[in-house]
C-alpha cells in the first residue's frame, strides 16, 4: 500500500510547532511577553510530539511481533507459544498505552499554547488547533479530535479561511480521523449505521479534496485522494474477518473509535481471544500492515 495516501496527512504538520515558535521568538511577538511564553509552550510541544512518534513507531512493532506470535500459537496445544503469545499482547497493550498517554501530553500542551495566543493572530490558532486535533486523535480520543477540526471547518465557512492549503490540511486530517474511528468502531462490533455514518464522512471529504485537486489541475493529488476514497469503500465492503486479516493502520490509535454516536444496548465487539467466524483467519488482526 502506497504510504503517501491515507496517512500522508499526519506528515504535513510535523514541521508547524518549531517553526511557529520561531517566528514567535524572532519576529513580532518577541516584543510581548506572553508571545515568549506561547513560542517556549510551542517548542515543548514540538519535543513532546517527537518523543510520541517514536513511541508510536514502537507500539507498532510490537502489534506485529504480538500477530506473528498469536499466528505461531494458532492451531497448537502447545503451552510454550500460547504463553509468548500472552506476553506479546501485553507488551503490545502497553506500548500503545505509552504511545497514547505521550500523544494526550501533546494535546494538552498544545491547548496551552493556544490559550496564550494573542486574539490578533488567529492564523497561528488555527494551525495550533490542527496540532492539537491530529494529536488527540492519535491519543485515541478520535471523537475529541474530529470535534476541534469539525470547528475549525465551521470557522473557515463562517469567517473564510486565510489560507486554502491550511484547510485542505484541516479536511485531511479530518478525513484520517473518519477512517481511523469508523474502523476502530466496526472492529469494537459497533451497529453498521454508526460505523458507516462516520466512514461516509471520511469519503465525503477525500472526494471534496479530489475534486479540489483536480480544478487546480493537480492530477497527482485527486489520485491520490480517489485512492483514499477507494479505501474507505474498502473498508465498507470487507468482511470483518478481512479487516481482522490486516495490521492496524500504522498511526492508528487503539479504543472503540466512537465519533458522535452513544453505546446501544447489548452491542458488543470482539473479545481478546475471539476468532474470526468459520476458520478464516487467526486470533486477531494479521498480516504486514498498511
Amino acid at each position: 500500500m502506497n504510504k503517501t495516501l491515507l496517512w500522508r496527512a499526519m506528515w504535513t504538520l510535523w514541521a508547524i510547532a518549531p517553526v511557529v515558535a520561531a517566528a514567535y521568538h524572532f519576529g513580532p511577538g518577541q516584543r510581548h511577553y506572553q508571545a515568549d511564553r506561547a513560542a517556549g509552550v510551542l517548542a515543548r510541544a514540538e519535543r513532546e510530539q517527537q518523543y510520541a512518534v517514536a513511541l508510536q513507531e514502537a507500539a507498532y512493532q510490537s502489534h506485529l511481533r504480538a500477530l506473528e506470535a498469536r499466528a505461531a500459537a494458532f492451531g497448537t496445544d502447545d503451552a510454550t507459544p500460547h504463553e509468548m503469545a500472552r506476553q506479546a499482547g501485553a507488551a503490545e497493550e502497553q506500548a500503545y498505552s505509552a504511545a497514547a498517554t505521550s500523544w494526550q501530553r501533546v494535546a494538552d500542551t498544545l491547548g496551552g499554547a493556544e490559550a496564550l495566543i494573542e486574539d490578533g493572530d488567529q492564523s497561528l490558532r488555527q494551525r495550533v488547533r490542527v496540532a492539537r486535533g491530529r494529536a488527540l486523535v492519535r491519543a485515541g480520543s478520535v471523537g475529541s479530535g474530529a470535534e476541534v477540526l469539525e470547528g475549525l471547518l465551521k470557522e473557515f465557512s463562517t469567517a473564510g479561511a486565510s489560507d486554502p492549503t491550511l484547510e485542505r490540511q484541516v479536511r485531511e486530517e479530518l478525513a484520517t480521523a473518519y477512517y481511523y474511528g469508523a474502523r476502530l468502531m466496526r472492529i469494537a462490533g459497533r451497529p453498521a449505521p454508526e460505523w458507516k455514518e462516520i466512514s461516509g464522512r471520511a469519503a465525503q471529504q477525500y472526494r471534496y479534496l479530489a475534486e479540489g485537486a483536480r480544478t487546480r489541475g493537480e492530477a497527482s493529488e485527486a489520485l491520490d485522494q480517489e485512492k483514499n476514497v477507494e479505501l474507505v469503500l474498502n473498508l465498507e465492503q470487507s468482511s470483518l474477518d478481512e479487516l481482522f486479516a490486516k495490521a492496524r493502520p500504522k498511526d492508528s490509535p487503539t479504543g472503540s473509535g466512537r465519533i458522535g454516536t452513544e453505546p446501544r444496548p447489548g452491542a458488543r465487539g470482539r473479545r481478546r481471544g475471539d476468532r474470526p467466524g468459520g476458520g478464516a483467519g487467526l486470533d486477531g488482526e494479521i498480516g504486514q500492515g498498511w
